[in-house]
């Protein structure tokens, strides 16, 4: 009778021990699929950035030390070879 009754509670035990598992591993996956979301995001502003910041570079460069005068909006045309 008792030995019947603890595999009962243990059983019911394995039962939410497995339940626990499974809700951890989903919390764990949603937490990883959203991390690599974020890195996707930070890479993409970092690039995002660094071309700004490099394309100022030189265009700074150019009107200060070339002493190149900035283009206009209106007169820039497009050479094609």
């Amino acid at each position: 009778m008792i030995l019947g009754i603890a595999i009962v509670v243990l059983s019911f035990y394995t039962i939410v021990w497995h339940h626990q598992n499974y809700l951890l591993y989903k919390q764990s996956k949603e937490a990883q699929i959203q991390n690599q979301q974020i890195m996707a995001m930070h890479k993409q502003l970092l690039t995002d950035h660094s071309e700004q910041i490099s394309g100022k570079e030189i265009k700074d460069k150019a009107i200060k030390i070339l002493r190149m005068k900035s283009p206009l909006p209106n007169k820039n045309r497009e050479i094609l070879l």
